[in-house]
Formats: C-alpha cells, structure tokens, sequence
C-alpha cells in the first residue's frame, strides 16, 4: 500500500522518483504510528479507559521518542510488546489502590532513573555527540514538565491524571533501563 502510494505521488510529480525509498520508509512509520495510536486507544475502548490511555500516551510517546531505550528486533514484536504493555498499564492505573504519595515516590524514582541514563541509543541508531546532547535536553525538558503536571494534579486533587502521567514516567524509565541493559550485553559502551 506504501508503495502504491509512493508511485502515486511520483506520478503526480509530487516528489521525485529519486526520493521513493524515503519516502515509502516514511509512509510506512506513519501508518504504523497510526496503527499504534489506534491500538492504544482501542485498549483505553475496551478497558473503558478511552481518557486514561490518552493522557498515558501524550506522556509516553513525546519521552519515549527522546529518552529512547530497549527497541524490539522486529516491527511486529514491538507491536505486541506495546499492546501487552499498554494493557498492563491500564490494568495497573484501573487496579492498584493508589495514593498521593505512592503516585509522587513512583514520579521521583522515574524521573531520577530517566535524567541521569537517557538518552539510550538502539544498536542499529547510534548516536552523535551533539544528537546526544540534543535528546538530553529535549528529554530533560519533557521530564521537568511531566513531574511538575504530576505535582500539580495531585495537589488539585486529580489523581487519576497524576498516575496516568506517572505511569508514562515508569514505563519510559523501564525501557531505558532495559536499553541500557540490551546495549551492555551487546558489548556498547555507552
């Protein structure tokens, strides 16, 4: 279908025929971007947690994107790593009794985990010195804002927004552990 699409736009000399690969590269991330989204919210329907899943995803995916952290070996194993952990995330939120301040200990140990190892780089995207540099600040920068909302929800007594916003925090700090983890056992020395 990416294909297809590609040769459309280079017979309409919307781009160039020089381009093709990238550009079916890019349609293909898209609509597995869209089929992730999808999902996730498909879960958030299912579990009727359609808000939950919204917020948790607005957390995880702008930190995810700049912290990095453990990637799958295939495209279909990360799809089915991300349902499994979508909807154990979503069952966490909807079951563990929380609290206040178990909800801002959870933020604190997540935040300090993502600060001082993010960003994690995947065996087949090294990065640069200032690409490093660059993800750092973005990283650090989302966190700052993700822990101060946390912080914010918390004290004006919602919660469940607070948690789902932890909750993001966690599963990202749990990937870049297991990144950093996944890069050791390969012999990088980052």
């Amino acid at each position: 279908m990416t294909e297809r699409s590609t040769d459309i736009l280079i017979s309409n000399e919307i781009i160039i025929a020089e381009n093709r690969n990238l550009y079916t590269y890019g349609l293909q991330q898209g609509l597995l971007m869209i089929l992730n989204i999808a999902t996730i919210i498909g879960i958030g329907i299912v579990l009727n947690m359609v808000w939950e899943s919204i917020i948790f995803l607005l957390t995880f995916v702008p930190l995810r994107s700049n912290a990095g952290g453990y990637h799958a070996k295939t495209q279909l194993r990360c799809y089915l790593y991300s349902v499994v952990m979508i909807t154990a995330t979503l069952m966490g939120i909807k079951i563990i009794p929380w609290t206040g301040i178990i909800c801002i200990a959870l933020t604190l140990v997540a935040g300090m985990i993502i600060f001082f190892l993010a960003p994690v780089e995947a065996a087949n995207k090294p990065l640069g010195q200032v690409e490093k540099a660059m993800y750092k600040k973005r990283t650090r920068f989302s966190l700052v804002l993700f822990v101060f909302l946390v912080l914010l929800f918390c004290y004006i007594g919602q919660l469940v927004i607070s948690i789902c916003i932890m909750m993001g925090l966690v599963v990202v700090s749990i990937m870049v552990v297991l990144g950093r983890m996944s890069n050791r056992q390969r012999g990088d020395k980052n």
